[in-house]
């Protein structure tokens, strides 16, 4: 009687490695590293208002602790075979009445440049910032030569550029500046 005998013992199966779980390990990683690197991105500024993948920058002007909003408006210039778009007008919106008496100065760069790109031509002369009195109690606003104002009210005004140099795909950001 041979107690032990390997010589005909019936081989073991080999256990399986589970390959479901192991993928599903690896795509909850993945998932998490994606999703937390989205929802990181979402920054908050001025009062809860959200800006998401550099979509845009606001900061508070000094005379405004609620900000300023400015948007750039684009207008469609056809030409035979060289239509184009020009940044043509740019709102101001939530003026605050601490504005009063101010004189904004509004200016467009491009991606990498550092020089205000010229937005109007007044007169032959390249024109690349614009000004504009700010009189919250009349809501009347006083511009230099070359700009319009449309829409004027209180607390915001549309400044139309009369002769556009700026294309639309050439303005990567505004800035406004009060004194």
């Amino acid at each position: 009687m041979e107690i032990l005998r390997f010589e005909n013992a019936p081989a073991r199966k080999a256990r399986k490695k589970s390959s479901t779980k192991t993928l599903l390990g690896l795509s909850a990683v993945a998932a998490v590293a994606v999703f937390g690197s989205t929802l990181a991105a979402n920054i908050s500024l001025n009062s809860g208002g959200t800006v998401e993948f550099g979509q845009g920058v606001s900061q508070t002007t000094a005379c405004d602790s609620d900000g300023i909003t400015v948007t750039p408006v684009a207008s469609f210039a056809n030409s035979a075979g060289n239509g184009q778009f020009n940044l043509k007008t740019i709102e101001l919106a939530g003026v605050a009445s601490a504005c009063d008496g101010k004189t904004f100065t509004i200016q467009a760069y491009g991606d990498s440049n550092a020089t205000a790109l010229q937005i109007a031509t007044v007169s032959s002369a390249a024109v690349s910032s614009a000004t504009i009195g700010f009189d919250t109690t009349t809501g009347s606003q006083t511009v230099q030569s070359g700009f319009t104002l449309e829409n004027q009210s209180s607390t915001g005004v549309r400044l139309a550029i009369t002769t556009p140099s700026a294309t639309a795909g050439a303005v990567y950001k505004l800035t406004l500046q009060s004194q």
